[in-house]
C-alpha cells in the first residue's frame, strides 16, 4: 500500500458552490503527493454531485448523514492513509505551493500548524481581521485556524480527535490537545478563505 504524505480532508454540508473550486486548488498543487476525502455531512444540495463531477482518482467522497463538521472530520481521519493530515476548510482555496511549503516548514518539533490566509472578498474590515489573526497565529498570541490545519495522523488518533460536541472552536479544542506531542506553528503559506460566516456571525464572534 502507498503510503501518501498528505491526506487533505474538506468537510462540506451544502457546499455546492464552493467546493469545486477548493478541490481544484488541491489538485493544481506542485507538490502531488496527497489523497483527497471529502465528506459530505447533512447535505441537501448539490454538494456530491459536484464532487463526483471532478474526475481525480485522488478524490474520495464518503457520506454521513448528520450534519456535524467535528463528526466528518473524524470521519475523513478514519479513511485516511497520508503520515500528515490537512483539515481543509470547503469554502478555502490554496494558494498552489502550500503543501509543498507545510511539508519543508512542518518540523519535529512541531505538532500543529495553521497557515496564512487572505479573505475573497475586498473591504477594509476583511482585510483587518484577516490581518490580525495571521499575526496572532504567527506570534502564538492566539493558537487557532485560518481555514487549514495540520497535523500528523499519529497525534490525531492518540488524542482522540475533534470533540464532536462542539460546533465552534473546535480547532482551538484540537490544538490544545496536541500541545504534548510538540509546538503549534503559522506556515508561511497562503489560502483565500470565505468571508460568510463573519458576514453571518460577526467579526467578534467568526474570528477566533
Amino acid at each position: 500500500m502507498v503510503v501518501p504524505t498528505f491526506s487533505v480532508i474538506i468537510p462540506a454540508h451544502n457546499e455546492e458552490n464552493y467546493i469545486a473550486h477548493t478541490l481544484r486548488s488541491v489538485l493544481r498543487q506542485d507538490f502531488k503527493d496527497f489523497e483527497i476525502i471529502v465528506v459530505a455531512n447533512g447535505c441537501s444540495d448539490k454538494t456530491k454531485d459536484v464532487v463526483e463531477s471532478i474526475q481525480s482518482s485522488k478524490i474520495k467522497l464518503i457520506s454521513l448523514r448528520e450534519a456535524n463538521v467535528s463528526k466528518a472530520r473524524n470521519m475523513g481521519a478514519s479513511y485516511a492513509l497520508g503520515k500528515l493530515l490537512f483539515f481543509l476548510d470547503a469554502d478555502t482555496r490554496l494558494n498552489f505551493d502550500v503543501l509543498s511549503k507545510v511539508r519543508r516548514q512542518f518540523a519535529v518539533r512541531h505538532s500543529v500548524a495553521t497557515v496564512l490566509a487572505k479573505p475573497d472578498m475586498t473591504g477594509m474590515k476583511y482585510s483587518m481581521v484577516t490581518g490580525f489573526k495571521n499575526f496572532f497565529h504567527t506570534m502564538g498570541v492566539y493558537r487557532g485556524c485560518s481555514g487549514a490545519l495540520v497535523c500528523r495522523r499519529r497525534d490525531f488518533k492518540d488524542v482522540g480527535g475533534y470533540n464532536p460536541q462542539l460546533k465552534v472552536r473546535e480547532h482551538r479544542d484540537l490544538i490544545l490537545k496536541l500541545d504534548s506531542f510538540g509546538n503549534y506553528t503559522c506556515i508561511d503559506a497562503g489560502v483565500k478563505t470565505s468571508m460568510r460566516r463573519y458576514q453571518q456571525w460577526g467579526l467578534k464572534k467568526a474570528a477566533v
